[in-house]
């Protein structure tokens, strides 16, 4: 006997759904023969993550798919099916329906659907939707979801139908993933495999809704188990059956006497109303009509039949004297805005905005200034509340005024900002010039003079700071003492205990050390032998050195090479001779991209200013140490921006020790802040109306003596610089709503001037 597969399905009633729940389930199921075999039963979800404000979205697309599916008979099921989901993506597009969806999200609606005919499946999802099939108790996914393809959306092919088929004991599953997420595959597949479909969405539903879970949005779920049925059925052929009663086929009487007169009366009384009910009615409406009758009438007009043509004409015509009365109405109106003068409106209102602005601009600076008063000295709080509040008119009143005539104001302000935030403005002073050359680093020899590379000559000079005597002492194609290749463009520079190691083009590494006892800087390059230097590439980004042996002047050497994503150690060889075959590791444990490293410092640990930011590098794994925003940023009160670290030193060289100051290269300020654990200590400015500070090549800072400030040399342009770090106001934490700033320094710290010098650890 020949079967056929019956689907038995299990969906969630309309009145058991959650009230936030957008999603729609549709079932087609046609018993038209031609339709059945062409198109066969559609089973569609389509969800949305948004609440059932999505309600109408989903019904819109799901309605769509259907109709253009079960329509459009110029292809197969697949193609159909695609063509149905971009039809339905398209009206959605076009829909006052359409929810709104962020620049490069995803669209909020997914969709899940189903094609059975006879024993043919194509499944196909699309967005936020799941499909599985359990077959022989393994629960199998149809197809892969894929989430970040959701409606609407302005390009979409169409989802990719999987085919396949679909046999007796299987049971396929469309479900919204805020359901699977909840509740997990293995209750729904147990569900399935022990259940009716019914049964176990009913099952499923109640988990997913019950208190413990506290679950809300979607919640579609749509079970199709298919099963076996006979194609035919054959009845059983009919058989006359002889009543076995002798009374059989006599008319019924009642044993109670008089009872079937009683009921035959009634019967007729019934009869008899009814009949009177009839009659009234007609003889009322005849009465209505004849009234009618009876009314004057008009006299029906005659119809006339207007040609095709002169209708076309009287349309022609009233639409160009409707598009002519518009164009006279905006010809006038437009007329009546530019001679009315309002578009001048707009500035007078602008100008207005901005006086008031610089009134009230006024008013916060007498405030705090005013009478010979200093609130800043009283009530720092609320003079940083009438500053703040200035800053931000004065915003306003710059776009009506000219810049020298609120000069004055804005300087004031300033000054009142950096003395609540503890910033100090130092006095720069030119140590050094170089005409009109380009200097590119700096290092502070071990004899305590400053080492700078010209890039312009293509030179390294000596600077005496005490007589600011400057004397050459590597030169691009110097031929060295002991021979060899000749010295190429210096590009980076750094120490290592008593040496000056200089990094040319050609990646040769030189060692410029000053003759035992002169203090001339009399001195000759000499080349360091590490023959690895060939795999470097171009464009190193930074050097260093960590000392191993202080008294046999031995010191490991770290670069960073953007061609190997790593920053590679090379292991000094005990004779000192340089650093042997072999002698060379990774120092990050996991490679990254370092081509934006612009500077790099190791006192047993490896610090790199990466992109803005300064990372803290142990055993070559980054810890969790951060540098804290100085206290003068803050999301509500943009008197400066988050800073970009472009260079980093130190005062001490030991571990965990001292201070360190980082060039801010967007706010034109060097930070100072603990290596312990990178918290704000204070900040330096320069003046305004000098042009310092803009771009750093290179620094380091010599520490006081006797406890006094430290000073600050750096590089820029074709100049070395120093200024004294006085640090500014009293050692108080801020107490401004919102600020991170911890409690500014009276000393910038003490310790050596040696960058290199032998710390506690090795990295």
């Amino acid at each position: 006997m020949a079967v056929r597969l019956y689907m038995n399905l299990g969906l969630l009633a309309e009145s058991q759904r959650l009230p936030d729940s957008a999603d729609t389930v549709v079932v087609v199921e046609p018993n038209i023969g031609s339709t059945s075999r062409t198109k066969g039963s559609l089973y569609l979800l389509v969800t949305g993550s948004g609440g059932r404000k999505l309600r109408d979205a989903t019904k819109l697309v799901a309605e769509r798919i259907r109709d253009d599916y079960y329509y459009d008979l110029s292809a197969g099921i697949s193609v159909c099916l695609r063509k149905a989901v971009r039809a339905a993506n398209n009206v959605l597009l076009h829909s006052s329906q359409r929810p709104s969806v962020g620049q490069g999200e995803p669209g909020p609606l997914g969709i899940a659907l189903a094609v059975v005919r006879g024993n043919e499946l194509y499944v196909a999802t699309i967005g936020p939707a799941e499909a599985y099939m359990v077959r022989q108790a393994r629960l199998l996914t149809l197809p892969d979801a894929s989430p970040e393809s959701g409606l609407p959306t302005d390009d979409i092919d169409g989802p990719e139908v999987w085919h396949g088929e679909i046999t007796a004991g299987d049971c396929l599953i469309l479900m919204s993933p805020n359901v699977t997420r909840r509740i997990g595959l293995g209750p729904i597949q147990d569900a399935v495999l022990q259940l009716h479909p019914q049964a176990a969405v009913e099952q499923i539903h109640r988990q997913f809704g019950s208190g413990s879970l506290g679950s809300t949005g979607g919640d579609g779920i749509l079970f199709i188990e298919a099963t076996e049925v006979a194609a035919t059925h054959k009845a059983a052929p009919l058989k006359p059956v002889w009543p076995g009663d002798s009374m059989a086929g006599a008319p019924d009487r009642s044993p109670i006497p008089l009872a079937d007169t009683v009921v035959g009366g009634v019967a007729v009384m019934q009869t008899t109303a009814r009949h009177a009910q009839v009659a009234a009615d007609h003889w009322l409406r005849r009465g209505v009509y004849s009234l009618f009758d009876r009314m004057p009438q008009r006299p029906m007009s005659r119809g006339r039949v207007t040609p095709m043509t002169v209708r076309r004409e009287r349309q022609q015509r009233a639409a160009i004297g409707i598009i002519g009365l518009l164009s006279v109405i905006t010809i006038i109106g437009a007329s009546m805005f530019v001679l009315s003068g309002t578009g001048r409106g707009d500035g007078v209102d602008s100008k207005v905005t901005a006086q008031q602005a610089n009134a009230k601009v006024q008013f916060d600076l007498n405030a705090v200034l005013g009478n010979g008063t200093d609130m800043m000295a009283n009530d720092p709080v609320t003079a940083y509340g009438y500053y703040k509040d200035a800053w931000n008119e004065l915003q306003i009143a710059q776009t009506a005024y000219a810049p020298e005539s609120l000069a004055d104001s804005r300087a004031k302000i300033i000054a009142g900002l950096n003395r609540y935030f503890h910033t100090s403005v130092v006095q720069p002073q030119v140590v050094v010039t170089f005409a009109t050359d380009d200097l590119t680093g700096l290092v502070l020899g071990p004899d305590g003079a400053a080492y700078v590379i010209d890039n312009t000559v293509n030179a390294v000079y000596r600077v005496n700071l005490s007589t600011r005597a400057a004397i050459r002492v590597l030169t691009a194609g110097q031929q060295p003492v002991n021979g060899g290749s000749v010295v190429g463009n210096p590009r980076l520079m750094t120490t290592g205990g008593g040496d000056v190691l200089i990094l040319d083009a050609f990646n040769s590494l030189w060692r410029w050390h000053p003759v035992l006892g002169n203090t001339a800087g009399v001195g000759s390059p000499i080349p360091v032998y590490i023959p690895h230097n060939v795999t470097w590439g171009i464009g190193p980004r930074a050097i260093g050195t960590f000392i191993v042996n202080a008294n046999n002047n031995l010191y490991n050497f770290y670069i960073v090479l953007p061609s190997q994503r790593n920053v590679i150690k090379y292991t000094a060889s005990s004779d000192g001779s340089g650093y042997p075959v072999g002698a060379h590791t990774p120092f990050l444990l996991v490679s990254q991209d370092v081509s934006k490293v612009d500077d790099m410092y190791i006192d047993g640990k490896v610090y790199l200013v990466n992109d803005g930011e300064i990372s803290q590098y142990e055993l070559g794994q980054v810890k969790g140490w951060s540098v804290d925003p100085p206290p003068d940023y803050a999301k509500d009160f943009q008197f400066r921006q988050l800073p970009v670290y472009k260079h980093l030193t130190a005062d001490n060289p030991t571990l965990d020790q001292g201070t360190f100051y980082g060039y801010d290269i967007k706010n034109r300020r060097i930070v100072a802040f603990l290596k312990k654990d990178g918290s704000y200590v204070a900040e330096y400015m320069v003046p305004d109306n000098t042009p310092w500070f803009t771009n750093l090549t290179g620094m380091f800072v010599v520490p006081g003596t006797g406890g006094g400030n430290p000073t600050l040399y750096w590089t820029e342009g074709s100049s070395l610089l120093k200024a004294v770090l006085v640090p500014n106001g009293p050692t108080t934490p801020l107490t401004t709503p919102g600020s991170t700033g911890s409690s500014p320094s009276a000393s910038a710290g003490t310790g050596t001037a040696k960058p290199t010098a032998s710390p506690s650890k090795k990295p």
